[in-house]
């Protein structure tokens, strides 16, 4: 064959017909090459060269990892790769999933690793072809973390084949990336070829003439990465949150198989960052083991998640670590660990302009309350846990009409008000619509008592009939059922009750109303209507056991202003009572320079919500200005 010329940095004519000498002879070196390797590759001689590679690799000093199959943490990314799943969790020693039927006795003899991942080995070099693998990025990531984790434990043949196969690859996959970053790419995969792949190849191949400059292009692109998709406090941008576990995946890959090299990826601020990003990440991980907000895609966080806790040091210590560990024994089926004070303990809330991302939250324990809300998109998601407990998954729509005619709403939510205290967690989203319209959702949740307000607020509208829609998706197993006598609904799942009352809706069924709260199709529909200037449509939802039963009560306020009673698109307030849970929630949808006065309470505040104790004094929980 004519001589080829193997490099990163130069075209490298076809060499997948050669031999094995006349491959190893035609790689080019840097001038610091280990030279016992540069010496068996100019010999031809494969066994010595294999025994040189493994001999620099052992000389690194770095914490090897054993090979445990951590590419398998993207596995969703890449469905078509799922011939190559049941190889790597066989190489991995992952347990079989349980027979369902008798057992039947084991007759099985013990294999050592070399002969685990042969079909493994076979698979990816493609002689035999026993798998057909489309994405070149998987299968190479998953031959290099092979190669890199292996610490000597594979035969001569298994390491060169995988050696030969992936600098191939890694070649071939580095030249032909696009230039710029295809923007229907998840940004996961992005990650994985254009961070991941060239910054592990440069580690593997080191040595080979342009090998350096690789670690340096995915060192570059992993920063960039990391820093450019997250808030200063590690919240991850909203963009990501849906594919978090996927996108985290690499990030924790290459930092281990760096510390196996013994060779430093990430700044001492990048590290924090990475730190920071994975405690915002675990509290995403529902109890059930599933990822909030991952919009239908089946991801199982867990496994990167636990990894990344214990490259971070999170693992053992702290609330985040205590709550991974209680979310791990209850997937497992057993019972959640007793959370423990380690030292100070963190605020399980968060929220981010930048990342356009909040989380609301009671406490640490696999049992709280939370809800994730990302509003980077035109309607905001919502992924609400009641007890731990799935309850609300995906976009909280809206669909608006003003005298007749629909409404073109903006695609851009901002947050314009936050506020997490012991009692409860509020944040107020807002869209500008055409003219001086102003659509504000808000969201409530309390900390102590079990219930959480969602509500819209309609303002800035020229006089006019205003009919207002918004729908909100129910978790997968939760059953809705219309009470007869009211409009309220309950809504259950094995083991839990949960009930939701429109605040603004008469309640009894057979006073007559163009209003409308429905819970058919897998959604809880509020329809709404009002003449004016403005609406306020609150639903409430409350899932406290020892309210679950009894007897419930709403009704709207009326609302005065300078001794005057003013109309319900200028301030709305609503009175809820549920046994000894007494509410007052109260709306200023437009500001006339007086306070307002609803159920004795006078407030200068936009928003307020309150308990109501025995005696009708009104505590506020929260109150939020103009």
């Amino acid at each position: 064959m004519t001589q080829a010329s193997i490099t990163f940095s130069a075209n490298t004519a076809e060499v997948s017909a050669a031999n094995d000498t006349e491959f190893l002879k035609a790689i080019e070196w840097e001038r610091g090459a280990d030279a016992a390797m540069r010496t068996a590759a100019t010999a031809g001689d494969v066994n010595a060269f294999v025994a040189a590679w493994q001999q620099r690799v052992r000389k690194t000093g770095g914490q090897t990892p054993a090979f445990s199959a951590t590419i398998l943490w993207s596995q969703a990314a890449f469905p078509d790769e799922a011939e190559l799943v049941p190889l790597l969790e066989e190489a991995a020693g992952v347990p079989s999933k349980p027979h369902k039927g008798p057992r039947r006795t084991a007759n099985k003899t013990t294999r050592n690793f070399a002969q685990r991942v042969e079909s493994l080995v076979y698979a990816l070099t493609g002689e035999p072809q026993t798998v057909q693998t489309a994405n070149a990025a998987f299968a190479l990531a998953a031959s290099m973390e092979l190669l890199a984790n292996a610490e000597g434990r594979l035969r001569n043949q298994q390491v060169w084949r995988l050696w030969r196969y992936s600098l191939i690859q890694a070649i071939h996959l580095t030249r032909n990336l696009p230039t710029e970053v295809d923007p229907t790419l998840p940004a996961d995969i992005e990650l994985l070829e254009r961070g991941e792949i060239p910054y592990v190849a440069g580690l593997v191949f080191e040595g080979i003439v342009g090998a350096s400059q690789l670690v340096k292009t995915g060192k570059k692109a992993l920063a960039r990465e990391l820093v450019d998709s997250t808030d200063t406090d590690g919240t991850p941008h909203a963009d990501l949150v849906e594919r978090l576990p996927l996108w985290l995946a690499p990030l924790i890959r290459v930092t281990r198989i760096a510390r196996g090299f013994n060779v430093r990826l990430w700044t001492r601020d990048q590290e924090e960052l990475l730190k920071s990003v994975v405690e915002r990440a675990i509290p995403l991980c529902r109890p059930d083991g599933r990822a909030a907000l991952s919009n239908g895609l089946k991801l199982q966080p867990l496994p990167v998640l636990n990894a990344a806790a214990e490259t971070c040091g999170l693992a053992e210590l702290g609330s985040v670590g205590s709550y991974l560990r209680s979310v791990k024994r209850v997937v497992d089926g057993k019972s959640p660990a007793r959370p423990r004070n380690d030292g100070v303990i963190s605020m399980p809330s968060n929220q981010s302009d930048f990342a356009r991302f909040a989380l609301l939250r009671s406490d640490w324990t696999v049992q709280a309350d939370s809800v994730a809300l990302a509003h980077h998109r035109r309607f905001p998601q919502l992924d609400v846990t009641a007890s731990g407990r799935p309850l609300i998954h995906g976009d909280w729509t809206i669909h608006l009409a003003i005298g007749g005619s629909a409404v073109e709403l903006a695609d851009e939510w901002s947050c314009v008000c936050w506020q997490s205290d012991p009692d409860a967690d509020y944040i107020e989203l807002q869209m500008q619509g055409p003219g001086k319209l102003r659509v504000e959702r808000i969201v409530m949740l309390s900390r102590t008592q079990r219930f959480l307000l969602l509500a819209d607020s309609i303002s800035g509208v020229p006089k006019s009939r205003i009919q207002y829609q918004s729908q909100l998706p129910l978790g997968e197993n939760v059953q809705p059922k219309q009470d007869t006598a009211t409009r309220e609904i309950q809504l259950s799942m094995k083991g839990f009750r949960a009930r939701a009352f429109p605040l603004a809706l008469p309640q009894d069924r057979i006073m007559s109303t163009p209003h409308e709260f429905t819970g058919v199709d897998g959604h809880l529909t509020l329809n709404q209507v009002a003449e004016g200037e403005g609406l306020f449509a609150p639903v409430l939802l409350d899932w406290d056991p020892g309210r679950s039963r009894g007897a419930a009560q709403w009704r709207s306020l009326t609302v005065t202003e300078d001794g005057r009673v003013i109309g319900g698109d200028i301030a709305a307030g609503h009175r809820l009572k549920i046994n000894d849970l007494q509410l007052l929630i109260f709306r200023s949808l437009k500001s006339t320079g007086h306070s307002r006065a609803v159920l004795g309470h006078h407030t200068w505040n936009e928003t307020v919500v309150a308990r109501v104790d025995k005696k009708g004094d009104v505590d506020p929980i929260l109150s939020v200005e103009s």
